[in-house]
């Protein structure tokens, strides 16, 4: 029986040990063989001459053969991982170890393979449980390793996804494991927030990469025409109406985007609900057909409350659950900041703006203070708006929208009514269910705690001890949401 193989790249000897010993204290699933690399061409010289290995740990910021330190190591350590394993049919797993990470870089390495990040200074108890969950899908009777799911980014993509912040690695962290399968998925975010871009990453690092993108809004065209945009329409079915495939067809062997799924009449989603089971198309006076396309659907709207409603079907919902939430940019105010400058230099390029340089300081405080309702998309506005009239080297308050400098109008801060607060409560007592009762209290508990954060999901998910994503999966199956008087 062969024993796991593990390769641990770190500059720091010392933590290369200390993991190791992790690992042999532990009571792991199999055995292992653990080798060490303290720098980048170490690294890759063993990836080079040794046999496969099951498991990569491998720190992000590591030196070179002669000391240099080098920012993205990691990232090509493991892309001679993957290129030393593609020639042999199967796919090493890996597990970053870093204190220096971004959402461009989880992006990157989820593409080549990256199982989980830990950060630094090193939770040992949770890489050695993130291990065993990477080795106990390794079979030890078998000479093959982990089926070769990994996928690469290309070097330029103009449908760049930018910020560092805790939320937005989180995202990327699913954007790349959801990418490796071939799941449909539902991409849940607010107006603005780039789910477009989020969609895109998905196809891109997935085995349709080399397939067509396809997007396609279901709010934008008239409910009458939707099926014959979808699933095509055959010859002299209309007068002056040419025979076309539809927009499955034209995404067969890629993916398709669906966007604003939430406004997709009634007639159409048990159409879409069988093209999601079968795979299988119907278009206006065509024949039954076979269509390939991952679908990636989207959504701003509360699937749940339109299930309720009666506006949205059960099934389709539970169909789509798989879901990618994206946090709005008011809970990622550390991203700010990039944000506007890769805006700043975008749209300076394109106007040809080459005086301007920056944001007076002001601009860069309140756009900090400011609650974005319309999210990333509003900021890139603005700082398009500033660049066509700026005349001056930095942008200042008066080039942007005045209602980002209104203090009159800052976010409400709700006030807890303990009167009301106690009759919700003592309602619950009257229901009979304890599922429903359960259910009651959740969204009592819940909504005071975020109340008292100001809606902030990150601080709220910390301070009762969930992750985000969690809390976010929670919110929807509850439909607790935000009251839009709140913004």
């Amino acid at each position: 029986m062969r024993k796991a193989r593990i390769l641990i790249a770190d500059d720091e000897q010392a933590t290369c040990k200390y993991i190791d010993q992790h690992i042999k204290i532990e009571p792991l699933m199999m055995d292992a063989e653990v080798d060490f690399a303290y720098d980048r061409d170490a690294a890759i010289a063993l990836l080079t001459t040794n046999p496969p290995y099951d498991l990569l740990l491998v720190d992000l910021w590591m030196p070179d053969a002669q000391g240099i330190l080098d920012r993205e190591a990691g990232i090509k350590i493991l892309k001679q991982c993957n290129k030393q394993r593609n020639k042999q049919h199967g796919a090493t797993q890996a597990i970053m170890v870093t204190a220096n990470s971004s959402a461009e870089t989880a992006l990157e390495a989820s593409g080549l393979g990256v199982y989980d990040y830990i950060r630094k200074p090193i939770d040992y108890t949770s890489l050695i449980e993130k291990i065993k969950l990477v080795l106990s899908q390794y079979s030890p009777d078998s000479n093959d390793v982990l089926p070769s799911t990994a996928a690469s980014i290309g070097e330029d993509d103009q449908y760049t996804i930018i910020g560092n912040s805790n939320a937005m690695i989180e995202v990327m962290k699913e954007v790349g494991r959801t990418a490796l399968s071939d799941a449909d998925v539902l991409v849940y975010g607010e107006s603005g927030t780039g789910k477009e871009l989020v969609a895109r990453a998905i196809h891109k690092l997935s085995h349709r990469r080399n397939g067509p993108f396809v997007p396609y809004n279901c709010s934008a065209v008239p409910s009458e025409l939707i099926e014959a945009e979808l699933f095509g329409i055959g010859k002299r079915v209309a007068t002056a109406v040419d025979q076309r495939p539809g927009k499955f067809l034209q995404a067969h062997g890629g993916t398709i985007f669906l966007d604003e799924i939430g406004h997709l009449n009634l007639d159409m989603q048990p159409k879409l609900l069988r093209v999601l089971d079968y795979k299988e198309i119907q278009g206006v006076g065509i024949d039954m057909q076979r269509a390939d396309a991952r679908i990636i659907a989207a959504t701003n709207r509360d699937l749940r409350a339109a299930v309720e409603a009666r506006e949205f079907r059960a099934d389709l919902y539970y169909r789509l659950k798989f879901m990618v939430t994206i946090p709005p940019l008011r809970e990622r105010l550390g991203d700010i900041f990039l944000l506007a400058k890769h805006f700043l230099q975008k749209h300076a390029r394109t106007f040809e703006q080459k005086r301007i340089r920056g944001f007076d300081k002001s601009v860069l405080e309140a756009f900090e203070q400011y609650h974005w309702p319309g999210n990333v998309r509003e900021l890139e506005k603005a700082i398009e708006r500033a660049v066509i009239i700026c005349p001056n080297v930095l942008i200042r308050q008066s080039d942007l929208p005045p209602e980002i400098f209104d203090k009159s109008t800052p976010i409400k801060q709700p006030s807890a009514d303990t009167d009301s607060l106690g009759t919700q409560l003592s309602s619950l007592l009257d229901i009979e269910m304890i599922r429903t009762a359960s259910q009651g209290f959740e969204r009592i508990f819940l909504e005071n705690k975020l109340k008292q954060n100001d809606w902030n999901i990150q601080k709220t998910a910390k301070q009762i001890g969930i992750k985000r994503q969690s809390l976010h999966r929670k919110l929807n199956e509850l439909g607790l949401y935000r009251s839009p008087d709140l913004d």
